[in-house]
């Protein structure tokens, strides 16, 4: 048998038993798509996400203060899901919208809470 030949059979053999391997997954009820709210993984994902957006944020008004002398005036644009809903003088309330949950920031270096600040 020439190299061609076998390499032909090793692709084939090869996709049988991979569609032999999916098709007894989903016979015996193998990894079953899970929604988003169940999922671990996405809910974990969706944390660092909302975290990421909020440490954006809150670089554009550490930057602002430093220009200004303040958070007063401030404004949060161009970060989705953030708002801001207080600038004092030294310090902001940020609320972040998720597609679980809305959190809040009470910065500056705060963390994300489920309580308003």
């Amino acid at each position: 048998m020439s190299r061609a030949g076998l390499g032909i059979v090793s692709l084939v053999v090869s996709l049988v038993l991979a569609g032999i391997l999916f098709s007894s997954q989903l016979g015996a009820g193998g990894s079953k798509p899970s929604s988003p709210e169940q999922s671990p993984l996405v809910q974990q994902a969706q944390s660092a996400a909302a975290t990421a957006d909020a440490m954006q944020a809150e670089r554009l008004l550490a930057a602002y203060q430093a220009e200004n002398g303040t958070f007063v005036g401030a404004t949060v644009t161009g970060v989705q899901g953030v708002t801001l809903l207080r600038a004092e003088p030294t310090t902001f309330c940020l609320q972040v919208t998720t597609a679980d949950a809305v959190l809040y920031d009470a910065g500056p270096g705060g963390t994300l809470s489920s309580r308003r600040c």
